[in-house]
């Protein structure tokens, strides 16, 4: 076998058709030897006979020289040289035709070699023999001739395989585009385990696709869910006059129910929901209660304040995300392009810094402020919610003076560092609870709003226990009776 050859060249051949005109041709050693004739050959293999055609016959040549391209093109197989020889397959079924092993510089054909059956297995029968390796596998071990096989065969399902080694399919990005506000809702409910002071124990947030601003709702119990979606639906529909057009939510008893589905089937709103065991078709909200519980944990740090706080920095870190750049709409603010305005950071203050709201006094000597931590803006009241640390009020007052470098809660309470592991994505430990009053039936605690409204003096004030820790829940009924107004109207918190 020569792979340098220009023509296959024969000392005799067993048919000769043709006087060649080629007078002589030049070999390796510079020399001319004579061409007296144009012939054709049969190369016998074990399996079929191999053609040589347009065979020089040169009678004064040392060694039968076989033109490597030639010979592949004639007969429509591969050649493949190694160490220990070179093997002849068929081009279409890769089945091996001739085998000859040899020692030294040369590939010489040799007496054919007996063909291995190993050589003759069937891809699939391989892929059985080696324990259901998977494609990729295989072609490198044929690729690299540690094992030989049939052409690849189309890909079979094996039942076997499935059965053993099922795995979960890719996740495509999704490329839903829309257009305008309210096109797709997406929603979640988050639990906690710690009941916050209000004896909440989860909320709910709706956020929109084209905006990217959120709403959240706190929740006693998961079937509170229904009132509040039909509140913020009755929001939508009075503040920005649009219908919600689709609803993406997880597989949740909570959202797949009669309600809903009645509710959605006489207005026309498409239901999407994602598979079970499936949250990253949920996405969306999936991530956004990542990041709240992410800013919520820094709040919480920041003022030292413990995980029985947590609505109130819900409230804080959503009313926030609302005024910050969002990368997934390309660095806008959703404020903006849900209301077309940009927001008005001027109002915003530290949560949990020290704040002195101004009190109004029976008598000329009587203190006219006490010291306090500053919790969030009301919004009903265009003033901020303020706890007093010496009575344990909650004192609501649109005159409050603050100092935003001083974080009085920790130094006022025990050195031991609040832990908030239950805003984990996958808490280890779940904290204890704080028991209730079941005799009591708490209200929702409504969102937190900002109004576009000219600013308004109020002062409000509700006794408090003690310490912040010993809040009961028929407390905070009585104070967020007091200190709120339902319906939200503009941006949320």
């Amino acid at each position: 076998m020569d792979t340098g050859a220009s023509s296959h060249l024969n000392n005799s051949v067993c048919e000769i058709f043709n006087t060649c005109m080629y007078p002589s041709i030049s070999v390796g050693d510079g020399h001319s030897i004579p061409v007296t004739n144009t012939g054709h050959s049969i190369f016998p293999t074990p399996t079929k006979s191999l053609h040589l055609n347009n065979v020089l016959i040169t009678p004064h040549i040392f060694k039968n020289l076989i033109f490597v391209r030639q010979f592949v093109r004639d007969n429509n197989c591969t050649i493949e040289f190694d160490a220990f020889g070179f093997s002849v397959k068929d081009f279409l079924t890769r089945r091996m035709l001739l085998r000859c092993d040899s020692t030294g510089d040369l590939y010489p054909v040799t007496a054919p070699s007996p063909i291995p059956h190993v050589f003759l297995v069937s891809h699939h029968t391989w892929h059985h023999h080696l324990g259901h390796p998977g494609r990729e596998v295989l072609r490198h071990l044929v690729s690299n001739n540690f094992i030989s096989c049939n052409k690849e065969k189309p890909h079979v399902l094996w039942h076997a395989c499935q059965l053993g080694k099922h795995v979960r399919l890719l996740f495509v990005s999704s490329n839903t585009v829309v257009t305008s506000c309210f096109e797709i809702i997406h929603s979640d409910v988050w639990t906690s385990p710690i009941p916050s002071l209000s004896g909440f124990k989860y909320y709910v947030l709706f956020l929109d696709h084209y905006s990217q601003f959120v709403w959240v709702y706190p929740l006693l119990n998961k079937s509170d869910l229904w009132s509040k979606f039909v509140l913020f639906r009755t929001y939508v529909r009075t503040q920005f006059k649009c219908e919600i057009r689709s609803f993406q939510c997880d597989h949740g008893g909570e959202f797949d129910n009669r309600n809903f589905h009645k509710l959605f089937a006489d207005n026309g709103i498409q239901f999407r929901f994602s598979c079970p065991k499936t949250s990253q078709q949920n996405g969306k909200s999936e991530r956004m209660v990542r990041t709240i519980s992410n800013l919520i944990r820094t709040l919480l740090f920041q003022a030292n304040l413990p995980p029985t706080f947590w609505v109130e920095a819900l409230n804080v870190a959503t009313y926030l995300l609302n005024f910050l750049p969002s990368t997934a709409i390309h660095n806008e603010i959703p404020y903006t392009r849900l209301f077309g305005t940009n927001p008005d950071y001027s109002l915003l203050r530290t949560f949990g810094c020290l704040c002195y709201p101004h009190l109004d006094t029976n008598h000329k000597l009587e203190p006219r402020t006490t010291p306090s931590i500053n919790l969030e803006q009301v919004s009903n009241h265009r003033g901020s919610r303020c706890l007093d640390l010496k009575t344990n009020k909650i004192i609501i007052s649109r005159h409050v003076t603050f100092d935003e470098t001083v974080f009085p809660y920790g130094s006022t309470q025990p050195a031991l560092p609040p832990t908030y592991t239950f805003l984990d994505d996958i808490p280890d430990i779940i904290p204890p609870t704080i028991p209730t009053n079941p005799a009591v039936q708490l209200p929702p605690e409504p969102i937190t709003l900002i109004h576009n409204t000219p600013i308004q003096h109020h002062h409000d004030a509700a006794q408090l226990p003690t310490t912040p820790q010993q809040l009961s829940p028929a407390y905070v009924q009585t104070t967020e009776n007091q200190a709120h107004s339902p319906p939200p109207s503009t941006s949320a918190v």
